[in-house]
């Protein structure tokens, strides 16, 4: 027996089912390998759309993506690239290779530029503090470290030694940023590297891996962003048979015998499987659609004690100008901070689009703005809609302002502003507390295994950034493969990568 879906022509002699939960990077891969290897696949998305944080969306003539930065593995021939293609990810897409990650102002007027090359960035730091040369030439020699050595995705004895070097690496600099600046006895280095690349409690190994992956050409950004992207990944999808359902959100995992049997919507509607999936939110998942019947000591730690990438209020700026001569990615000190609840906003981080004439008309351009914001806050606001919709205002318009330090004549020319909060992101992700990549791939996250199987449970495996922490993309890709690399193995099957 067989389906076929356009050119691409599948077995389906094993017949099984697979009900995958959620429609992001993670459930799509999922459900692709799973129609590569023959089982039934469906996918359950509460939204009327794909991609889950992979996304973008438009406002008049702008587009704001929600996403991509950058694409861990872009370029041809890398253990990455070679994962994205089997997903259909990357196939024609040209990408913008940055010559820095980021620049930062401080409020003296100091400017730094963090190069992804390594000489470059060991000449910027000189330049601003010589007396630092030991421990500048210490970070340089390991950025090179990690660009030779890399981060094999599967462990082989042939790259066994520099696997070994690169986790050595990572556990070196396992502290966050703002500890790694403070290394620096110059005050200007110390504050404005860590202005520029502090990501709160997250490792600086992973910034510095990721200087590494931009200066080897390895993370590069895909042109037109997140949409032509996730795009791509769903048409590979549908080709290969697999089944996509809409505004269809769970309620309930179904368990028969300590065997996961399916789901039950919130219409009430059940639907039976041999095998379920999930890659959606992990609380959600573990806690309320399980109950928390299936948890361990392990697991109820990691749940209460990892810490979350925190929730956003992400600002779009649809601006009658180009700026194509200004920095891509900067961080800068406000002369003038303005307030969200409690917090006192010191600092803003900008993403400047112009390099992507897709996201604006000629002439014109788009900036995004990230903010880490207060769950709760935002929670209680939402309650009632005319103070969130002030609210939301109110910080379009002190961005735009705080933007105008830096640029005098951009609030002027300001046509589009557009706030997401972090109600936003639970509303269209379900993402608990609003986080955008769950777990911060922290010191404590750097030596323990989240498991994508649940203890007691047969029959059912979790995919996505809430089983790798540090989240991203690749993590849902990564996490999703392995998922069904375990369910080929239970099966007794080759696990294939192709159609072929």
């Amino acid at each position: 027996m067989s389906s076929k879906t356009g050119k691409i022509l599948i077995s389906t002699i094993m017949s099984k089912s697979i009900i995958i939960i959620g429609g992001g990077i993670a459930g799509l891969s999922a459900g692709i390998y799973a129609r590569m290897n023959g089982f039934r696949a469906d996918i359950y998305e509460m939204n009327q759309t794909a991609g889950g944080l992979c996304t973008a969306w438009k406002r008049n003539e702008f587009t704001f993506d929600g996403c991509i930065h950058w694409l861990t593995g872009s370029s041809p021939g890398s253990e990455y690239y070679r994962y994205w293609e089997e997903i259909g990810a990357v196939q024609g897409k040209n990408f913008h290779n940055y010559e820095y990650y980021a620049r930062s102002v401080d409020e003296a007027g100091n400017r730094f530029t963090a190069y992804c090359d390594p000489d470059k960035l060991r000449k910027e730091m000189m330049a601003l503090a010589p007396d630092d040369q030991k421990i500048i030439d210490e970070i340089v020699s390991d950025i090179k470290k990690f660009m030779r050595y890399g981060l094999p995705l599967e462990v082989t004895i042939s790259n066994l030694y520099p696997t070994v070097r690169s986790l050595l690496l990572l556990y070196k600099y396992r502290q966050p940023v703002e500890e790694l600046a403070g290394k620096f006895r110059n005050p200007v280095l110390r504050n404005l590297f860590r202005i520029a690349l502090d990501w709160g409690p997250m490792c600086s190994s992973f910034l510095l891996w990721t200087l590494a992956l931009m200066a080897a050409g390895e993370g590069g950004y895909p042109m037109g962003g997140s949409l032509p992207l996730i795009e791509s990944v769903v048409n590979r999808y549908l080709q290969l048979g697999g089944v996509i359902h809409y505004h269809k959100k769970v309620e309930k995992i179904l368990v028969e015998n300590d065997k996961a049997t399916g789901i039950r919507l919130t219409d009430g509607t059940e639907i039976k499987c041999d095998i379920v999936i999930s890659a959606a939110d992990g609380t959600s998942t573990i806690f309320n659609w399980l109950e928390g019947k299936y948890i361990n000591k392990k697991l109820q730690k990691i749940y209460q004690s990892f810490i979350l990438f925190p929730p956003l209020v992400y600002v779009g700026i649809g601006i009658n100008n180009t700026y194509q001569d200004e920095p891509h990615s900067m961080t800068f000190t406000l002369k003038n901070p303005f307030r969200i609840g409690k917090d006192e906003i010191r600092h803003l981080y900008f993403k400047n689009y112009s390099f992507d004439p897709s996201f604006a008309p000629p002439g014109k351009c788009v900036f995004t703005v990230m903010i880490s914001a207060d769950y709760d806050y935002w929670k209680k606001l939402k309650e009632n809609r005319e103070d969130y919709s002030a609210e939301k205002s109110r910080i379009g318009d002190a961005v735009v302002r705080g933007l105008g330090e830096l640029y005098p004549d951009l609030p002027g020319k300001a046509e589009v502003i557009d706030v997401a909060t972090p109600m936003t992101f639970v509303r269209y992700t379900g993402n608990h507390r609003g986080s955008y990549e769950g777990w911060m791939f922290d010191k404590k996250a750097l030596t323990t295994r989240v498991p994508q199987t649940l203890p007691g449970l047969k029959d059912f495996y979790m995919a996505g950034h809430w089983v790798s922490p540090g989240g991203g993309l690749p993590s849902g890709l990564i996490t999703a493969r392995n998922a069904m690399k375990k369910i080929c193995r239970k099966e007794k099957i080759e696990f294939k990568t192709s159609t072929g």
